[in-house]
């Protein structure tokens, strides 16, 4: 079982005394080079360009225009500690073992409109990239698409469990994987509705929880009830699962 997860604009160097030392080859050399020619694309930016493209000003701006002028002499660190947004604030790293390191070496996989696809060991700099950015005269999911597919078909066999947002998501190829979305949705006056942070907040406690359990079937998933959540039967359907919370 492999779990999809989506980064983060937000990303900041974190130190953990018991995160083992580990960088995974798992980037191939496809995945690598475009995302090295994605970063001498955005260094060629200038500021005005750069804020343009990304939506960015004042320091962010500084800062992101610096992240990709001295990319290369960034300090980088594993994926699954760098990311820093509300989801990534929902993992315990503190407190996990040797044993859930190995499996999120092994099963979670983080995408990224930089990287392609990385798993939540490989070594990452700092940058900010979404896949509405386009860089190059073809939109990033095309640019992507073959790269992540080729990657992900030694795992053809294995369920995917994409906990990530559409932005990311919708690159996976339903068609040919076996895909299950898992989606939260708020209670609010007795109506389903979809409340951005809630939900981010919530696929973050979901993927701590997977990795804790080191989670290896689909019904280990459905017994997740943090932050309020019950799987509702009712509303899923065989690759959907919906996880309800009543709003006060």
């Amino acid at each position: 079982m492999k779990l999809f997860f989506s980064p983060s604009k937000g990303m900041k160097y974190k130190n953990f005394k018991n995160l083992k030392e580990f960088q995974s080859s798992s980037q191939n050399g496809d995945l690598k080079i475009k995302t090295e020619n994605l970063v001498e694309t955005l260094k060629t930016l200038s500021k005005e360009e750069l804020a343009k493209l990304l939506k960015v000003k004042d320091t962010l701006l500084e800062d992101t225009y610096n992240q990709y002028k001295f990319y290369y002499e960034q300090e980088e660190r594993e994926a699954i500690s760098l990311y820093d947004g509300v989801s990534f604030k929902q993992l315990d790293l503190e407190s996990f073992s040797d044993l859930e390191f190995d499996y999120i070496k092994s099963s979670v996989l983080i995408f990224s409109a930089l990287y392609g696809i990385n798993f939540g060991s490989n070594l990452i700099r700092p940058y900010r990239l979404d896949m509405t950015n386009k860089i190059l005269d073809i939109s990033p999911y095309t640019f992507w698409n073959e790269s992540i597919e080729n990657f992900l078909l030694p795992y053809k066999d294995e369920i995917f469990v994409n906990i990530a947002s559409k932005e990311f998501s919708k690159i996976l190829n339903r068609k040919l994987f076996n895909v299950i979305d898992i989606e939260f949705r708020q209670v609010v006056d007795e109506k389903i509705k979809n409340i951005s942070t809630e939900a981010k907040k919530a696929r973050g406690a979901m993927l701590n929880y997977l990795i804790q359990i080191k989670a290896d079937n689909i019904s280990q998933i459905k017994e997740f009830d943090r932050l309020g959540y019950k799987f509702s039967e009712d509303d899923s359907s065989e690759n959907v699962f919906i996880f309800l919370k009543e709003q006060d």
